[in-house]
């Protein structure tokens, strides 16, 4: 109610008097404030559930009853705990959390085709948990098009192709290698590429600026703690180490991605999308470069830990994509300066209030058009105008009177120009006009039209001088100023010529 009042009124309001009046709120309605640590009660509670059942897995056996109830139990919890966050938060836009709750079903399937007997299928399912989770971060927060962030994107694909490299390189080739130990080893060794899918992800999140919120940040958390937990189970197979029982981690990693959706903040991140990147920051510079100096570095490593057995295929072509993509940054860097510097010029030469070119750009089209003349032996009019007692007028109506009254009067002259008539304003309450391939009865008759429709009831005063074929553009514009100074002591409100000379 005191919104519709402010909004409606031109005078002054007791915006204290008008709540005074306002109903109490209604007692079956919460308070905002008593919602929002409701809601953080909750997200603590669940946080607090995942703790526990993380540190319970610690003390069951991963091939035991309950530690493989326990497994399936987990999935089912991530996706039950989404949904629930969504219900109580209630985000403007719902179904990408639906899509990152699907993860957990999609697992619990993957579970089931595996007790079938089907392992291959149920890697084939377990990898596309991967995709799915990738596709609904993406989603719940939203990065900008390729139009919008070409930068981001840029930067994105080169830190990418950087960790697919390294992935490639110092995990899936060793995999490949001892692959006879490996259950269905082709999947096996493909799945690092899904956690370095989800990184990417994450990647593309922090290179475009947006909203750090708590619930972006515990999402970020649990990519992390999914990539740590699965290379840890791949590394030892690589060493011939025993492999670390990660699963209290990755549990946790799955409640912290739940209580994201439990978290108040989430609903911003569909709300608010991340802004696209302007500049280039020394911070960036240094993460594309590391990004680009991974190829030649990898290499080395690669050689020195595995007996100069060298993936040079993979590397050749890892080098080749960070090539290209870092000629694309430059030439989307040197568009962006392009860009920057075409808007810098043009606002040097355009007038902010009445959108006309102002007296540096009427300076050199006067001298430009001038020099066409001498060239060709046209005729050329300079006039110039000034508005009559314009003074007054800011007195009456003030400055925003005034300005209103300038950006009129210029709009109102432009729609009785001809194409090839140039209008600027000339500083002030003056404006200057250069007739091309005019004379001064023609330049006279112009004018006219422009006295005409002058908005407000105002007038003005105009001085015209014809150049003579000789003289500079400084001797020309005197004339004309000198006629305009005779036309205000001669009353306002009339055009004064130059006599030719």
């Amino acid at each position: 109610m005191t919104h519709d009042l402010l909004d409606h009124t031109d005078q002054p309001v007791d915006v204290a008097a008008i709540r005074a009046t306002e109903p109490e709120p209604d007692a079956g309605n919460e308070p905002d404030e008593t919602r929002q640590a409701r809601l953080k009660r909750i997200w603590l509670a669940w946080l607090g559930a995942g703790l526990l059942f993380s540190v319970g897995q610690m003390f069951t056996a991963a091939d035991g009853k309950v530690g493989g109830l326990l497994n399936v139990l987990m999935p089912v919890l991530f996706s039950a705990g989404i949904v629930a966050g969504v219900r109580l938060n209630r985000p403007r836009s719902i179904w990408p959390w639906m899509v990152l709750s699907s993860a957990g079903l999609v697992t619990v399937a993957g579970f089931g085709i595996w007790a079938a007997g089907a392992v291959t299928a149920a890697f084939a399912v377990f990898m596309s948990v991967y995709l799915v989770e990738a596709v609904a971060l993406l989603l719940i927060v939203r990065g900008g098009s390729w139009r919008q962030d070409r930068a981001g994107l840029l930067d994105t694909a080169m830190i990418s192709v950087g960790l697919t490299l390294a992935c490639w390189m110092l995990v899936i080739t060793p995999l490949m290698r001892v692959r006879t130990a490996l259950p269905d080893e082709f999947f096996v060794a493909l799945f690092p590429l899904g956690d370095v899918l989800l990184l990417s992800v994450l990647v593309r999140l922090f290179t475009s600026r947006g909203l750090r919120s708590a619930a972006f940040w515990q999402i970020s958390v649990s990519v992390l703690f999914q990539a740590v937990t699965h290379m840890a189970s791949l590394l030892p197979a690589i060493f011939s180490v025993a492999a670390p029982d990660v699963r209290a981690v990755s549990s946790m990693s799955a409640f912290l991605m739940a209580a994201a959706a439990f978290h108040p903040s989430m609903r911003t991140l569909t709300s608010v999308p991340l802004r696209p990147v302007t500049d280039m920051s020394p911070r960036r510079v240094l993460l594309v470069n590391l990004a680009c100096m991974g190829a030649p570095a990898l290499l080395v490593a690669q050689g020195l830990l595995q007996g100069d057995k060298v993936s040079w295929l993979a590397a050749g072509v890892g080098c080749m994509l960070l090539f290209g993509l870092v000629t694309l940054r430059m030439i989307d860097l040197v568009g962006q300066v392009q860009d920057k510097a075409r808007q810098l010029d043009a606002v040097a030469h355009i007038d902010a209030l009445t959108a006309l070119p102002n007296r540096r750009a009427w300076d050199l089209e006067l001298s430009r058009r001038i020099a066409a003349a001498h060239r060709h032996g046209t005729p050329v009019v300079v006039a110039i105008f000034d508005l009559d007692h314009f003074k007054k007028y800011n007195d009456e109506h003030g400055h925003q009177g005034g300005d209103e009254l300038l950006s009129a009067a210029a709009a109102a002259w432009r729609t009785q120009l001809r194409p090839e008539d140039l209008l600027a304003r000339y500083g002030g309450e003056e404006f200057g006009a250069v007739f091309d391939h005019s004379r001064l009865a023609e330049a006279d008759h112009i004018i006219e039209r422009l006295q005409a429709v002058t908005p407000s009831g105002q007038t003005f005063s105009a001085g015209a001088a014809q150049w003579n074929g000789i003289e500079p553009a400084e001797a020309l514009l005197s004339r004309a100023d000198a006629a305009l100074y005779a036309a205000k002591r001669a009353g306002r409100n009339r055009v004064y010529v130059s006599a030719t000379r």
